[in-house]
């Protein structure tokens, strides 16, 4: 079908599989715009049923007109195909986002849980319910914007059941609310049961009810309660195990009734978590001043007369002091009022729902950073500069930039593949690597002008790598505590025992015999034999630690969820948490000399020092995008890369 045209479709490449067709990335030559085209299985064409059933979810989904549903377009017909035309969504699945990060964070799952539930909660408000809500159906797009999936076996609570018997289950199993699993008739409730395992995957990284066979799973949806997430996760309130409590109870009576009741609880726990903090930054800057009391006196008789004059003359004095004080402010305002700041100081943002923890954002301060024109809106995971001039970007569906004039123009350098791509670097002027999912390596001897793919003998995606300085080892690190090494500069790979399975993030050598990886769940492991073994360092935390850099052989700093920044002093072989003023996940940090570092976070934000990094401030960066990666040219210019093809450049120095 690649390459077909179906009606003025163009068939581009498959982005999914299920059990009633394939759905396809097409073009549509009218419109000039990508498409999804959700085709369905030949050998069901004859099938009366389902044909029905399919026809019914183009005319359930295209009468559903909300910001965090896939909207339909319409159908197309052809020679005995039969297709639904919907929005094309490039992002990533909440499915996948599990999967690679291993869980979320509390914040950031709550922020998704909300525009699920604002979706949903419309559905049923025009008549309709979902009956198969799991992370692989809901997508969020290069903005951060959730957008539910797959309405295929939605069913209109208006339509009756012609179409759907008695008896037959449908969903999927492990998100299958009760009723579902008795083969009763569903409701809007059941989407809020199935919500509610969705929201404990999110948070804990698997479904409570995972293991054992279909029959078990299907005992534990009618008589088990999941486990409380802040059993299994510290960081996790109470609160969040009473909500998911009403989500999946067994008793409809019990259950949250609607998806307003469902999100009115989850507003009022992200209040709470920003109070909490709230509290705790005010008493970290609280003074308390004691005075002493002032001893009563008693006046009788003259004195009580003198008093009362006094007071008269003080009360005079102090309504003329109040009245010339409020003169001189009034008089002040006015004077410097003509030279306030205007408008152009804030940069107007339209709330879309990615932000975790900011509620409405009305402005965010004027930036320090200029935002670079990218021929692409695909993520940049990474950025690195060759020299002064050339420099390489990489991102999702195999994207390479290259910039040939110091990074103030960029074009896309062909790599002929579709493989997420996380981390690019050169070596020299002429050797680079690029890393990324499913064990995906491209090497370069060329400076980037052709890339080779290398077979890494690893399936597992892989985030990040180091060149060993002074030699030609080459460690990269991924996902199921994957870690590999090259003897010859990238050409040839070995795997190296981690005695982890967990997401392994970052690698940074601090020397040519000592190194350090983090990954998920505190995970942190150290070589002192240029890789060839590790061995596990005491965790220090359960939050995922995501970036490692050094600045001294015995100074680096650890950053991760929760707005977690470590420091050690002794080569890794302790660390102690430092201040970040933050919750955010912080996703990234770079030295770019002995004093000046920064860090890269998930809504923007973006923390630097200028005194290797015994204090860090944080400075705006003009957008609240995911920030990825950061470098600096001989130019000495910095650019940051991030979501939806962000591109920064620093002109801090250029005032």
């Amino acid at each position: 079908m690649i390459g077909r045209n179906i009606e003025h479709y163009k068939i581009i490449e498959i982005l999914g599989q299920g059990g009633m067709g394939i759905v396809y990335k097409a073009f549509d030559l009218k419109l000039e715009r990508f498409v999804a085209l959700k085709i369905l299985n030949s050998d069901l064409l004859s099938n009366p049923h389902f044909l029905e059933r399919f026809k019914r979810e183009a005319k359930h989904q295209a009468k559903i007109n909300h910001p965090n549903i896939v909207p339909v377009y319409g159908f197309a017909e052809e020679n005995g195909i039969l297709g639904i035309i919907m929005e094309y969504v490039s992002g990533e699945t909440v499915e996948s986002l599990i999967k690679r990060l291993g869980r979320l964070e509390l914040q950031y799952a709550l922020s998704i849980l909300k525009q699920i539930l604002a979706g949903i909660g419309y559905a049923h408000f025009k008549g309709f319910i979902h009956r198969d809500i799991k992370p692989s159906n809901i997508i969020l797009n290069n903005e951060g914007v959730v957008k539910i999936m797959d309405f295929g076996i939605s069913k209109s609570l208006t339509e009756g059941r012609a179409l759907t018997k008695t008896g037959t289950k449908i969903g999927t199993l492990l998100y299958m609310s009760p009723e579902q699993v008795k083969a009763k008739e569903p409701s809007n409730q059941s989407d809020i049961y199935s919500l509610g395992i969705t929201f404990f995957e999110m948070l804990v990284g698997r479904t409570p009810f995972d293991t054992g066979t279909d029959y078990e799973i299907m005992e534990a949806h009618l008589k088990k309660n999941p486990a409380k997430v802040s059993s299994l996760i510290a960081s996790v309130p109470p609160a969040v195990d009473t909500i998911i409590a009403k989500a999946v109870q067994k008793s409809l009576s019990k259950r949250y009734a609607t998806c307003e009741d469902f999100l009115n609880e989850v507003n009022q726990l992200s209040i709470e978590l920003l109070n909490v903090k709230t509290e705790k930054e005010k008493k970290k800057t609280k003074i308390k001043f004691k005075t002493k009391a002032k001893q009563k006196i008693f006046l009788t008789g003259d004195q009580r007369i003198t008093t009362v004059k006094q007071r008269s003359k003080y009360f005079l004095w102090f309504s003329l002091t109040i009245l010339l004080f409020a003169a001189l402010v009034y008089f002040v305002y006015n004077t410097v009022s003509k030279f306030w700041i205007n408008d152009d100081y804030i940069s107007k943002v339209r709330d879309t729902g990615k932000n975790t923890y900011v509620s409405n954002p009305a402005y965010i301060l004027k930036s320090n950073w200029i935002k670079i024109e990218s021929p692409t809106n695909e993520n940049l995971n990474s950025v690195t500069f060759v020299n002064s001039t050339v420099g390489f970007s990489c991102g999702n569906n195999g994207v390479i930039l290259k910039t040939t004039d110091s990074g103030n123009t960029w074009f896309i350098s062909d790599s002929s593949i579709t493989n997420i791509l996380y981390k690019i670097n050169f070596s020299d002027n002429f050797n680079g690597i690029a890393v990324g999912e499913k064990g995906m390596i491209l090497l370069t001897n060329n400076g980037g002008q052709s890339w080779d793919i290398i077979t890494s003998k690893s399936f597992s995606s892989l985030f990040d790598y180091q060149f060993i300085k002074g030699t030609s080892i080459v460690i990269a690190v991924g996902a199921n505590g994957t870690i590999i090494r090259s003897e010859d500069g990238g050409y040839t790979w070995n795997r190296v025992s981690s005695h982890v399975n967990k997401l392994l993030y970052s690698v940074k050598f601090i020397n040519e015999d000592t190194g350090i990886i983090v990954g998920w769940s505190g995970e942190i492991l150290k070589s002192n034999d240029m890789g060839k073994t590790w061995h596990k360092i005491t965790k220090f935390t359960t939050n995922y630690l995501r970036s490692v850099d050094f600045v001294t052989e015995d100074t680096g700093f650890i950053v991760g969820g929760g707005g977690e920044i470590y420091k050690t002093t002794n080569g890794g072989s302790s660390w102690k948490q430092v201040p970040s003023n933050t919750i955010s996940g912080l996703l990234y940090i770079k030295f770019i000399d002995d004093k000046n570092g920064f860090i890269l976070g998930n809504k923007g934000d973006l923390l630097t020092t200028s005194d290797s990094g015994e204090h860090w401030e944080k400075i705006p960066s003009g957008t609240f995008s995911t920030l990825k990666s950061l470098t600096i040219n001989d130019n000495k210019s910095i650019f940051i890369t991030g979501n939806n093809g962000l591109i920064l450049k620093n002109i801090l120095n250029s005032n």
